[in-house]
């Protein structure tokens, strides 16, 4: 009976892994290494969960257009603000919160200014289907993105697991259209990463370590 109890807490706490590898708070003492890159923008940050809803840390983006850099630096907060487990399923709602300096050169507007972003995530998956939304606010641009996508195969969670999704992303004051982006994740043990191009050629790769 107890051999069974500890198999079904490993479960648990295997499943629960997988499900939660890519968000925004991990378990509690983890650290999350990120850099998410496209042509147009970079986003890097390094964060620390003190619990399994909250985590801090800073946080660097960048935004190109037309030759200029918007870059911000900041310290970042996020907060698992709601979560559902079903019976193979799990659905999330986080908060963020940010301030910090952004360094602005679009427009020949150069100048350094406190600045600062608030957004959302919100997300439901399962070990074969993935959706995602979230919204960033900033001072002068924000980001909106969708996902949807799909494992081909149920892979134990110590092999390697393969996504194949679909990205849509707007990006205020930089993008004056939607960029959809196919990409494949893949992840294995404590490594994920993410290979893409939009349908206007434009690369995508991403990259995070969690320890």
């Amino acid at each position: 009976m107890m051999d069974m109890k500890r198999s079904l807490l490993l479960f648990f706490v295997i499943f629960n892994s997988a499900l939660t590898w890519a968000h925004p708070v991990i378990y509690q003492g983890g650290w999350a290494l990120n850099s998410s890159n496209m042509p147009e923008y970079s986003n890097n940050y390094v964060m620390y969960s003190f619990t399994q809803r909250l985590a801090l840390g800073v946080d660097h983006w960048r935004f190109s257009r037309d030759g200029a850099n918007n870059e911000l630096g900041l310290v970042k907060l996020n907060q698992l603000l709601w979560r559902r487990n079903g019976t193979d399923s799990q659905a999330n709602l986080y908060l963020h919160g940010g301030l910090g300096v952004e360094d602005r050169e679009f427009g020949g507007d150069k100048r350094t200014r406190a600045s600062g972003l608030v957004g959302a995530d919100v997300d439901w998956e399962t070990r074969s289907l993935y959706t995602a939304a979230k919204y960033y606010q900033f001072q002068n641009s924000y980001i909106a993105q969708g996902r949807i996508g799909f494992s081909p195969r149920k892979a134990p969670f110590e092999e390697l697991q393969t996504w194949f999704m679909l990205q849509g992303m707007v990006i205020g004051d930089v993008q004056d259209r939607v960029t959809l982006t196919p990409l494949v994740r893949f992840f294995y043990h404590n490594v994920l990463w993410e290979l893409g191009s939009s349908t206007r050629g434009e690369w995508m790769l991403n990259l995070m370590v969690h320890y």
